[in-house]
């Protein structure tokens, strides 16, 4: 694994500078290979500010294909849906295709296996490397949608799937281990305090955090943290992965 951690001064610069990186990693990406470019979005607030600027940075749209790394079991339009956030952020002011999962089916399950098929059928039926992922984390180290303790941190075969969260009583349907390790680049987000010690036991410590298991399977991983959300973080680890 390629691990680099950035500190920025504060989560308004933060988003600059990713957005720059999440165009640099397209671009490589459309270096790599002539296909289309697969961009997955996290959800939450400090990826939407990193989304608005990314409406400013020159990357040739036409070939990129966004997806969602996770979504909440609501339509596309209800106010908690992570397409919506991302359609308003910035995917209406590009002229990326946008793949939203769909909410017609009776399940979650049923739409996780539409977006499966969806890939199968853009990338072909090989094992999917997705060419960018950004994540975010929550203060359980949870990533995507899969939290602690649910069962989509077993699924070993499938790429997305739908999983009961029960401490929210929801289904949230999202990328599994399988493809965020295969991804090129995985970028994760996290600014504030409120991360600071979740974002340490993620890079430093042993508790199995399903972000800190992306992390390790991941083959090339960059942290964006603010000065809040890095200050548990002990600055020889920072000095080690610079």
């Amino acid at each position: 694994m390629e691990l680099r951690i950035r500190v920025i001064d504060d989560s308004d610069t933060l988003a600059d500078l990713a957005a720059t990186a999440v165009a640099q990693s397209l671009a490589a990406a459309m270096d790599r290979h002539s296909g289309p470019v697969s961009l997955f979005l996290s959800g939450g607030s400090t990826p939407r500010v990193t989304y608005t600027r990314l409406v400013e940075q020159e990357v040739d749209w036409s070939r990129v294909h966004v997806f969602l790394g996770d979504e909440r079991w609501v339509h596309h339009e209800h106010e908690d849906s992570n397409a919506r956030m991302a359609r308003e952020a910035f995917v209406e002011d590009i002229e990326a295709t946008f793949h939203v999962l769909p909410t017609h089916f009776e399940s979650p399950h049923e739409a996780a296996d539409h977006y499966e098929q969806t890939l199968a059928e853009l990338f072909g039926s090989e094992q999917f490397r997705a060419d960018l992922v950004i994540l975010g984390i929550g203060t359980d180290g949870h990533t995507a949608s899969l939290f602690p303790g649910t069962e989509a941190l077993e699924e070993a075969d499938r790429l997305y799937v739908a999983n009961w969260v029960p401490d929210q009583e929801m289904w949230r349907l999202s990328a599994t281990f399988r493809l965020l390790h295969h991804a090129a680049e995985v970028i994760f987000l996290a600014t504030g305090e409120a991360k600071a010690e979740v974002v340490a036991e993620i890079l430093e410590g042993e508790t199995p955090y399903p972000a800190r298991t992306v992390m390790e399977g991941a083959a090339d991983v960059t942290w964006f943290l603010d000065r809040a959300a890095a200050a548990h973080v002990s600055d020889r680890y920072l000095d080690q992965h610079p």
